[in-house]
């Protein structure tokens, strides 16, 4: 009963999500195509400028997860839908954006697949009252039949990152995290977030999940941001 309460308090609180989309879409908003960002760190990418080794943005760098979906930048309009779900209670936009994120993620070539939320403290949650990311990884693994699981969790509160700068996000989710104990051997496991920026969290994540044995981690988010506060876009 409390439940049902609290989620028509916020179904007052977020009318008028999927009108809200439509009208964005009806203006030009669409999903990118794979092609149009680079599938391991997720920069925008003109024609040929990404390929599978990388694009200007991440050729030098090792990366944890094999492939990286995104549904577009974090810019107008998907970032006012992002803080929307994130900051202001409409927590309505995480079933429609995870499934335009289950239709984006393509095929996923594995007999063992598993959809893990980036997870989030379970104080920082009460506070919220609901958990975004496990929020969107639902909808995927509704969408696309398969099973959803919180294989990892927070052992602390850190701060949250967008409130740091750049240099400092690695070192503030070093050792946030741990694995549950379960067999991931030949697993392919789909971790799914709202944002990445420097991909400090999503990496954390990654790295535990390999140790534990996991064949494949693909990474999955509604947007990417530039970590310097630019578009993290080239044409």
């Amino acid at each position: 009963m409390v439940k049902e309460i609290f989620r028509g308090a916020l179904d007052e609180l977020c009318p008028g999500v999927e009108r809200l989309a439509r009208e964005a879409m009806d203006a030009g908003w669409r999903v990118d195509p794979s092609q149009a960002y680079c599938c391991r760190c997720g920069a925008s990418a003109g024609p040929g400028a990404a390929t599978v080794s990388g694009c200007p943005f991440c050729a030098n760098q090792r990366v944890p997860w094999q492939r990286l979906t995104r549904l577009g930048l974090y810019a107008p309009p998907l970032d006012e839908w992002v803080r929307a779900m994130k900051f202001h209670r409409q927590w309505r936009w995480a079933p429609w954006l995870g499934g335009q994120l289950a239709r984006a993620i393509g095929p996923v070539e594995a007999e063992r697949v598993i959809v893990c939320p980036v997870p989030m403290h379970w104080l920082r949650r009460w506070r919220r009252g609901y958990d975004q990311a496990t929020l969107l990884a639902r909808e995927v693994g509704r969408r696309r039949n398969w099973p959803v699981a919180s294989l990892l969790r927070r052992k602390r509160l850190t701060l949250p990152q967008v409130s740091l700068p750049p240099s400092k996000r690695a070192a503030n989710v070093r050792g946030s995290f741990a694995i549950v104990p379960v067999d991931l051997t030949g697993c392919h496991v789909v971790l799914v977030d709202d944002v990445k920026t420097t991909g400090a969290t999503l990496g954390a994540c990654a790295r535990l999940l390999r140790k534990a044995g996991v064949e494949a981690v693909h990474a999955a988010v509604v947007a990417v941001a530039d970590p310097q506060g630019r578009r993290f876009a080239f044409k």
